[in-house]
């Protein structure tokens, strides 16, 4: 059960920006940021960085549904201009997204110490059946 934050933040001036940059409307913008952040969930690590991708993987994971008028690379070059991603040093970064994507890091932190809980749990439990 993926899922990201949409903060209300977002609609503003940076988001006017994109859209105008890539001739879309701001609802078309959001939804390429939306799709953005989705494939980021499990493509980029805490810190925004996308692993082991170049501007065509991004520009292949944002094109799924885009309207074929479009050009995904130039939505990737488009989103760097616009600062909604950050390259540096060969790497591509989503920009700010350990601030708005915490909750979701904090979800799977969560997650993963249940399951040792449970593990832990569950041989103690065995464990305490064998030596009786």
């Amino acid at each position: 059960m993926a899922w990201v934050s949409v903060h209300e933040e977002v609609i503003g001036s940076k988001l006017r920006g994109l859209a105008k940059a890539t001739n879309v409307s701001q609802h078309e913008a959001l939804g390429m940021l939306v799709a953005l952040w989705l494939w980021g969930l499990y493509n980029a690590d805490t810190d925004g960085e996308i692993k082991n991708a170049d501007r065509e993987d991004v520009a292949k994971a944002i094109a799924v549904g885009m309207d074929g008028n479009l050009d995904p690379l130039d939505i990737v070059d488009k989103l760097i201009e616009t600062k909604w991603l950050d390259e540096q040093d060969g790497k591509i970064y989503i920009h700010d997204w350990d601030q708005w994507q915490e909750q979701w890091y904090k979800y799977q932190a969560q997650k993963e110490y249940d399951v040792r809980r449970k593990q832990a749990d569950r041989a103690a439990r065995k464990q305490q059946h064998s030596g009786q």
